[in-house]
């Protein structure tokens, strides 16, 4: 599909090759539109998790993107969870955690593929949820997250 662009205010506003909203052949919708969490089996109070981050056509991202996770004490997101012992930290796939708020809120780059890993310690037995927002303001929960 070529580009088909329209001059609107003196910028070019249209639908790109890829399908995305451009403006002056420059992407301005956020590709990413999706996410899968699996949240592994508990070992030793450490849980994995996986997030791959996700086309709105359901493929794999393919450029590093950004993501805002935090950590709730319900599957609604009504309430901040407390993090557990020593909450989220950054496994083998992924670019950068950055800690927001200790073990609550933190922002994370994905690898170039849109796979991010992470590893949650807790040594208690409360129950949490993952809410990853993504870039279009979308957030995408988690199954639970409970040590045994």
């Amino acid at each position: 599909m070529a580009t088909a662009l329209t001059e609107i205010f003196g910028r070019l506003l249209g639908i790109g090759a890829d399908g995305q909203l451009v403006s002056n052949d420059i992407d301005i919708t956020p590709p990413c539109a999706d996410c899968t969490i699996t949240v592994g089996a508990e070992t030793t109070n450490v849980i994995p998790i996986t997030i791959q981050l996700l086309k709105a056509d359901g493929s794999d991202m393919d450029a590093v993107t950004q993501v805002k996770i935090t950590v709730y004490a319900d599957a609604a997101g009504a309430a901040i969870g407390d993090g557990g012992s020593t909450g989220l930290a950054a496994g083998t796939d992924g670019a950068e955690l950055i800690e927001y708020v200790a073990k609550k809120e933190f922002k994370f780059s994905s690898e170039a593929d849109g796979d991010i890993d992470l590893t949650f310690t807790d040594t208690g037995t409360t129950a949490y949820y993952l809410g990853v927002e993504l870039p279009t303001g979308r957030v995408v929960f988690s199954d639970v997250v409970q040590m045994a």
